[in-house]
């Protein structure tokens, strides 16, 4: 559940209307490389870590305002020159993103619209994943974590039906300090014993 949106939120988004999904502009991110995208960036933990660890160009999505906003103050803070954020929804601003080629796209613990009937939703429902796979490089990863396990077997599933090429799938993943970040989600349920998978695949 979602905590309640605070009263600073709608000044601090006011404030900064570069944060708007309506004001995404491809162009300046065209030949930009590397390039990564995280769907879902959550209070910003992953993506400022990522940044201040791997040297590339960042972009990240969210949709809630209040997790936006907690995530952008954090990039501020941390002074991390190249990460940019928007609040959107992916299918929203993929049209502007295909122009773009990305060499990692982040699904970190995204949604798992657990009902059966809301599968549609969900982040790597084939027809979402083909468009998400279309905006990597040649030589591009997908890099899902997840601790559900109905999303996990459902994501399996639809990567084989959009065919995609499996590297690695870890059902006990033990988080890699070099190459990977850990979310403020995952920090708490690792923190509980609680399982993550990874997948990670190419086009």
């Amino acid at each position: 559940m979602r905590a309640r949106k605070k009263k600073w939120v709608s000044p601090y988004l006011e404030s900064h209307p570069e944060l708007d999904g309506e004001s995404f502009d491809p162009a300046p991110f065209k030949g930009k490389s590397p390039l990564y995208l995280e769907i879902g960036t959550g209070k910003g933990d992953f993506i400022v870590a990522q940044s201040q660890k791997i040297e590339g160009t960042y972009i990240g999505l969210e949709r809630d305002e209040m997790v936006l906003s907690i995530a952008h103050k954090k990039v501020v803070s941390s002074e991390c020159k190249e990460v940019y954020l928007y609040r959107a929804d992916f299918d929203f601003l993929f049209e502007r993103l295909s122009g773009l080629s990305f060499d990692i796209i982040y699904l970190n613990f995204s949604d798992p619209w657990p009902k059966k009937r809301h599968e549609k939703r969900r982040l790597t429902f084939a027809p979402r994943l083909r468009n998400i796979v279309s905006l990597l490089s040649e030589k591009g990863e997908l890099r899902i974590k997840t601790d559900n396990d109905t999303l996990f077997e459902f994501t399996l599933e639809q990567a084989v039906e959009v065919g995609l090429h499996e590297v690695s799938v870890d059902k006990d993943y033990q988080t890699d300090s070099e190459t990977d970040s850990v979310t403020e989600y995952e920090a708490a349920w690792r923190g509980k014993g609680k399982n993550i998978y990874r997948m990670v695949y190419t086009k």
